[in-house]
């Protein structure tokens, strides 16, 4: 009997690392109890939180003291070895809308891709990043006076390619054509009729200037029917863009040390011969002072469309970030309005991240 038992033991201690084995490759491919393939056919899901306090004279930016100013949900996944999915639902107190969602087929011939349905314009560099995202609790006078309080989106194809160069750097160029997809919040576009497309172009390069510096240089252009209180300068509304960003890290030290200084500078005319010509523009400053910190400023110009006058502004911020899923920053701002009025506000904005949420255009 001691005989039998001392065998049902061994075959019993070698038969159990065989079945851990043979269970660990699923444990481990799907954390949390679930499948492999579970983990494969769902696609990567996260939210963007952006709460904001306001407070000083100028309501213009935020009405209310406190507010969630939005919270982005995105769901990204592959489709195939070909395609990826990128989907961004905003919810706000205006409602859920889709911030963006489109396909996008990844090996064109000649290095090239394309993407199909609604996304941000390629229009200047500032625009492609999504409001939470950005490190302002507001846009740029001129982004906002141009291209409207969300930034300027189309719905449509796009198509980009890498283009060759004697001195083998990255520089591609982007075409979009589709429509607005909400024209009453588009301070120049507003189509009449379904061939009334908009069209954008840009071309940017990157240029690296050492190991720890970097270049981008980027013009844009976007050609479309004008809004019917602009009709008198033209039935079509020009925009061109040029946009250049400068960064530096120093690698021995990349996590106490950075650099950002980004410029735009937008003009819009009527398709008219006589229609005036219009411009503004912005520059910022980030400087990355200790690991957690940041400090920024920012200068603000614009000549406001359809009508005289125009506005300058000033931002300045303060910027904690405990780890990279949450940013909090303290921020004040004045806005020169025509005749030398002042308008003034503070801001505390705090953003957070859950799920793994996909890098946008570098």
């Amino acid at each position: 009997m001691l005989r039998i038992v001392f065998v049902l033991a061994c075959c019993v201690a070698l038969g159990a690392p065989r079945a851990a084995r043979s269970q660990a490759p699923d444990a481990a491919a799907a954390p949390g109890g679930g499948s492999g393939s579970a983990a494969v056919a769902n696609p990567a899901t996260s939210v963007i939180g952006w709460f904001q306090a306001a407070a000083g004279g100028d309501h213009s930016a935020q009405g209310d003291a406190f507010a969630l100013r939005e919270a982005e949900i995105g769901f990204q996944a592959t489709v195939d070895p070909f395609t990826r999915a990128d989907f961004f639902l905003s919810a706000g107190p205006e409602g859920l809308d889709v911030e963006e969602g489109y396909l996008t087929w990844l090996a064109l011939p000649g290095r090239g891709q394309a993407k199909i349905g609604r996304f941000r314009a390629d229009l200047g560099k500032f625009n492609r990043t999504h409001p939470p995202e950005t490190p302002f609790a507001d846009r740029p006078l001129a982004a906002q006076a141009f291209l409207g309080e969300e930034g300027l989106s189309t719905t449509g194809l796009s198509v980009s390619a890498l283009l060759p160069n004697p001195l083998a750097l990255y520089w591609d160029a982007t075409a979009n054509v589709g429509v607005v997809p909400d024209s009453s919040a588009s301070p120049l576009f507003e189509p009449e009729t379904r061939s009334d497309l908009l069209a954008v172009g840009r071309t940017s390069v990157f240029v690296p200037l050492g190991g720890s510096t970097d270049l981008d240089l980027g013009v844009s252009y976007a050609n479309a029917a004008s809004r019917p209180a602009l009709r008198s300068e033209g039935n079509r509304a020009q925009l061109a863009a040029g946009d250049a960003t400068l960064r530096w890290k120093n690698p021995r030290r990349a996590i106490y040390r950075s650099l950002l200084v980004q410029g735009e500078y937008l003009v819009e005319q009527g398709s008219a011969s006589s229609a005036p010509r219009r411009g503004g523009g912005f520059l910022y400053v980030i400087y990355q002072l200790a690991r957690q910190w940041k400090v920024g400023a920012r200068y603000d110009r614009t000549d406001r469309p359809g009508g005289p006058g125009g506005e300058r502004g000033v931002l300045g911020l303060l910027q904690y970030q405990p780890s990279e899923f949450s940013t909090v920053s303290v921020q004040a701002r004045r806005v020169r309005g025509p005749g030398g009025s002042d308008r003034d506000a503070a801001f505390l904005k705090w953003t957070f991240n859950i799920g793994p949420h996909g890098a946008h255009p570098y």
